[in-house]
Order: C-alpha cells, then structure tokens, then sequence
C-alpha cells in the first residue's frame, strides 16, 4: 500500500456547479502505506446565501462561512496535496466536478490524475450489503461517523472506509485479483495500478489460496462444508422439550411464553403423530413461525420424516432462516439439519458465468455485476441471488448466467461438482426441514423432474395466498387482449395473413 490517496468531502450551496453553486466545506485525508497520516478542513465563503434545505442538511449557516476564506486562498495548498495522488471520493463525479470547476475558475490547473469511487468499490468488495450509502456502510463497519453530511466527519469515515477496502483486495485470492484487473478498465475507479502490485505480491502465495479456497478453472470459490448431525438414542418427550422452553425453566431467555403459542404447538403436534390435516388461523402476534417450527422439527427429526415448510414471501423465508431458526438452534436439545430451496433461476451458473467472463464489450453495469460475483463466490456457499446487491442492469446480467438459462447440468460438465443448484438439492436431501415457497412447491407437481426431494409432511404458512398460486400453475387464463392479438396475427381474406395463405390451401 505505497500508493497516496487523497480523500475528498465537500459540502456546497446545491448540485450543479455549472449553475452556479459553490463550495461551502472543503476535507482532505490523506492515508499513505495504509494509514491515515494528515487531515485538512476549511470552511469557504461561497459569496451567496446558503439555501435553507443545505444549511438544514449540514449543520453550516451563513455566519460559520462569512469570515472564511474564499476558495482561492485554499486551492495552492488543494493542488499540491493531490500531486501524484489518487483522488478518492464517495461519489467521484459529485466531489471532483465541483473542484475542478472552483479550480478553473480560479485560475488552478485542474485534477488530472487517478480516481478511487469508495461508492463502486463498496460495491465490489461488499457485494452482499443492502445499501452503499456512507451512513450505512460506517454503522455496518463499525466506522466512526460524528456528523454526517460535514465534510470533515465524511472525509474521516470515507478514509477509514478505503483503508478497510484495501485491506479486503489483499485478502482475495490471487486468480480472482486477476479476473478483475481484466475488468478494471470498464470500471470508474482506476484500480489496475493497485490490482497489479497486489498480484506481485501474491503470486508468491499460491500455497495459501489452495488452503483456503476452491480454485477451479481460475476462479475461486468458498469451500464447501458438511454439517454432521448425530443426536444417539432419541430421549426426547415432546411435553418435556415444551416445558423446558417456558417459565423458570427457560433459562437462555431466547423464547417467550405465549399461551396461543403453546396451543397451536400442541395441536400441530398431535396433526402430525395422528397423520392428519390440520388447519391454524393465528392472530396477530402469538410468534405463528416457532409455533410450528419446534413441532415440526421435533416429529421430523424423532421420526426421520422429512417436513417441508412452504411460504408466499421471500421475506418469511428470511425471518425464518434469519431469526427463527436460529432461536430453535439455540433452544432445542437436539441437532438438526435445514435448506433452503428455490427455484433454478436464484441459483448461479458457473459454466455460463465462466464464458460470459470472456465476451467483451459489456456495459458498465454487467462489467461491475461480473466484479461483484467473482469477490462473492470467495464467501458465498448457496450461489442465491438473493444474497448479492446487483446494479439494475445487473440484474439484466444474471438472466442470463443463472441455472434457469442454463441446459441440465451433466456429469460431464467441468462445474458439475461445484454446482450451486445440484448442492442445494443435495443438502435438501440430507435435511430434516426444507423451507420452500408455494410457487416451487407446485411447480414440483407439474414438473416431470422432481425438484423437491420426496415428503409426506408438508406446512403451509401464508396459506391465503395458496389459491393464487395453485391457479397460476393448475390453470388456464384468457383475457381480450390474448385473443385480439390472435385475431391480428391471423389477419383477413383481404390480407395476406395467416388465414388468407390457410384459404389458398
């Protein structure tokens, strides 16, 4: 980490600076050999009133700008703190527009040298957050942030933000720095230089990569790990494992008693000892997802039956891997297995993705979706979709390179063993509970391949939305507009349409 960044906040009197608006704050960082090693921060009279909604956003009146000096005063000791430096920013465009507007205008020979974008880096390195705002990143990270939208409190935790980013690019194996120094150049931030010298490093550390990696055909993947399960002669009372998790004898303080609760436990425990069908209208409230998870995990694992929890929303399935199962981890006194299943176009294709990283000329969003994959296969063991924050054209992107656009994957196959979709299917085998959703659960009946390994004990949450459902995939639908465009595409007599030729005939 020779290289000297330079990190750059501003604040202004708005966002065009073409139009006028000026520089109100102005803060540097510099990090040199990886650490932070000067600060600077000057407030600047822009020579016009501060709009309300800026001084409301910032903090910054017209009486801390009055007595500042004017950007010209600052801007010699601006241009040679940027000599020979990358100028880093969270949002590039915003903060170097406005300075090398001020700088031109002033007579100052503007920025000429490489750029570093902590918002698309971010992105890159940390491709599974839910949002890159500055805000989010320093909580997430564990960043100071005092006050946000100063400039000199941004510049702080953006910089403490690069330091971390690089830290995580001398943490990625050596082929995947080479994938994306391929793809540097259709990117904002100007990363060879840096990519380069970290590739010089680690091509003597090889040895550490095959430990802890799956490197394959020059990408490299998270290793795959086997959860054993052994719970021994099964002792387990269904009345005793629920008294233990209630009153005094809860004593891990994971799980609260609620009286609906304990009754729809009861019942669905005794729907499935008697083999039954069963049907629970919960209110509001009474914890409905523990209420037949600890029933059902207690017949499934008792039993060696599998169950399978079906849901309508991605977001139950969240909560339940998220929250609940977890909570049943911590409260049960045995062992378990679960998986995820979803259907093939969540799952990554790593044969299509392979050759896709081999065409050219992608546009900027499928170049940066292409960065964002290979850093997160180093960490991800499911290859879902849902676990990566893809750019909208991103999105585009992963049409193409999921397991949905890809033929039936076959022993003969270079990425058969590493394959997402076979390995969710496997570890659904090998579960005790399938968590899935009702749009796979009936395609699993209209589907002449099995994608559901085989159970007799299903749950249905979310049930009002079963019929919907059911309809999509039992049903047949016509509507006006099907029909008038059947009637267009066969056209008249008088036209050489389709029923006109069909007539000739």
């Amino acid at each position: 980490m020779s290289q000297r960044f330079v990190v750059v906040d501003i604040e202004t009197t708005g966002n065009v600076p073409i139009n006028g608006d000026r520089i109100i704050q102005f803060a540097a960082v510099v990090i040199e050999n990886g650490e932070i090693c000067e600060r600077f921060s000057s407030f600047i009279n822009p020579n016009r009133p501060i709009p309300p909604f800026i001084e409301n956003l910032t903090g910054i009146s017209n009486d801390f700008v009055g007595l500042a000096p004017e950007f010209k005063l600052i801007a010699p000791e601006i241009v040679e703190m940027l000599k020979g430096a990358y100028f880093v920013a969270h949002n590039v465009p915003f903060d170097l527009s406005f300075l090398q507007v001020e700088l031109e205008n002033n007579g100052f020979p503007t920025f000429t040298g490489p750029t570093i974008d902590t918002v698309e880096l971010s992105r890159i390195m940390m491709p599974w957050f839910e949002s890159y705002k500055l805000s989010f990143l320093a909580e997430s990270l564990s960043l100071s942030h005092i006050q946000p939208h100063r400039a000199d409190s941004d510049a702080e935790v953006t910089a403490e933000l690069l330091v971390e980013i690089l830290r995580r690019i001398e943490g990625l194996p050596l082929v995947t720095c080479q994938k994306i120094l391929k793809l540097s150049k259709g990117l904002k931030s100007d990363l060879y230089e840096i990519l380069d010298k970290v590739i010089q490093r680690k091509s003597h550390k090889l040895r550490e990569d095959d430990e802890a990696f799956d490197i394959h055909r020059g990408i490299a993947l998270k290793k795959h790990t086997v959860e054993l399960i052994k719970n021994g002669d099964w002792n387990y009372d269904f009345q005793q494992i629920k008294n233990a998790l209630i009153g005094e004898n809860n004593l891990r303080g994971e799980f609260e008693y609620r009286i609906g609760q304990q009754r729809m436990m009861d019942f669905i425990h005794e729907v499935q000892e008697l083999n039954q069908h069963g049907i629970v209208e919960g209110g509001t409230g009474i914890g409905k997802s523990l209420g037949y998870l600890i029933p059902s995990l207690y017949f499934s694992v008792k039993n060696k039956e599998r169950v399978v929890i079906s849901t309508n929303t991605i977001q139950l399935q969240q909560q339940l891997l998220e929250n609940d199962i977890p909570i049943c981890k911590a409260i049960l006194p045995f062992s378990f297995r679960y998986s995820l299943l979803k259907g093939k176009s969540h799952y990554l294709s790593l044969r299509k993705f392979e050759q896709s990283l081999y065409e050219l000329d992608d546009n900027y969003d499928t170049t940066l979706a292409k960065c964002q994959i290979l850093v997160w296969l180093t960490e991800t063991e499911t290859g879902d979709v849902e676990e990566i924050n893809l750019p909208s054209g991103g999105r585009l992107y992963w049409n193409t390179i999921n397991m949905d656009s890809s033929a039936n994957m076959t022993k003969e196959d270079p990425w058969h063993e590493w394959c997402f979709y076979k390995r969710s299917k496997q570890n659904a085998e090998n579960s005790e509970l399938i968590i899935t959703n009702h749009s796979l659960l009936f395609s699993d009946l209209t589907n002449p391949h099995q994608l559901i390994p085989e159970f007799e004990y299903l749950v249905i949450d979310e049930a009002h939305h079963l019929e919907k459902a059911a309809s999509t995939h039992f049903g047949n639908r016509i509507d006006y507009i099907k029909i008038h465009g059947l009637l267009t595409q066969m056209g008249s007599l008088e036209h050489n349409d389709i029923l006109a030729k069909v007539n000739k005939i």
